[in-house]
C-alpha cells in the first residue's frame, strides 16, 4: 500500500498528537496538557479565530500580555535565569533537530503556528515570531517550555526533554526573530 503525502502528513500528526497525549498521561497529570478538538464546521470563520469579541487585538493574534512573563505566569526567578548554552552552531543545530521533531506539529516549520495539527487544537499555536514571544527572556521560554501553557494546547516538555534540550530550543527559537 502506497500512502500519498497528505495522508502521510495526517498520520504523522495523529502520532505527534497521541505523543503529547500519552506523555501527559505518563507525567501522572490526571488531565492531558494537550486540548486537540475536531472544529464543528462553520464554527469558526478562520483558523484561529476566537468567539469572543476582542479576545485578541487582531483574528488570531494573541494580546501580548497573555504572552510575557506575567500573562505566562512565569516566576520572576525563572525569567531572570541565564541560558547556559550560547547560541553557536552546534546548540543551534541541536536545537533546530528537537524544534522539528517535537514543536513544528503545531507551530509549523517556520514558527508561524501554522502546524498540521494547528488546525485540531482549541486555540491556535503562537507565531514565534510576534514580539510576544520574542519579547520574553530565555528564562521564561525556558519556564514555558518546561511547564505548558496552563489552559492551551501548549504542553509541559520536562518530562520529554531534558533541560539542556529545552535551553538548545530556546536558542533556536531565537533564530525566529
Amino acid at each position: 500500500m502506497r500512502l500519498n503525502s497528505r495522508s502521510m502528513l495526517s498520520a504523522v500528526a495523529g502520532l505527534a498528537i497521541l505523543s503529547i497525549l500519552v506523555s501527559a498521561c505518563a507525567s501522572g497529570s490526571e488531565e492531558p496538557t494537550a486540548q486537540v478538538v475536531e472544529a464543528e464546521e462553520g464554527e469558526h470563520e478562520e483558523e484561529g479565530e476566537h468567539e469572543e469579541e476582542g479576545e485578541h487585538e487582531e483574528e488570531g493574534e494573541h494580546a501580548p500580555e497573555e504572552h510575557m512573563e506575567g500573562g505566562h505566569d512565569v516566576p520572576e526567578e525563572a525569567a531572570a535565569v541565564p541560558n547556559p548554552f550560547a547560541d553557536d552552531e552546534e546548540s543551534l543545530a541541536t536545537g533546530a533537530e528537537l524544534y522539528a521533531t517535537n514543536c513544528a506539529i503545531c507551530h509549523g516549520e517556520t514558527g508561524e503556528g501554522d502546524g498540521p495539527a494547528a488546525s485540531g487544537l482549541v486555540i491556535a499555536p503562537s507565531d514565534l515570531h510576534e514580539d510576544h514571544v520574542q519579547g520574553n527572556t530565555d528564562g521564561a521560554l525556558f519556564f514555558i517550555i518546561s511547564h505548558g501553557k496552563p489552559d492551551t494546547p501548549m504542553p509541559a516538555w520536562d518530562n520529554v526533554l531534558d533541560e539542556d534540550q529545552r535551553w538548545h530550543v530556546v536558542n533556536f527559537l531565537r533564530t525566529f526573530q
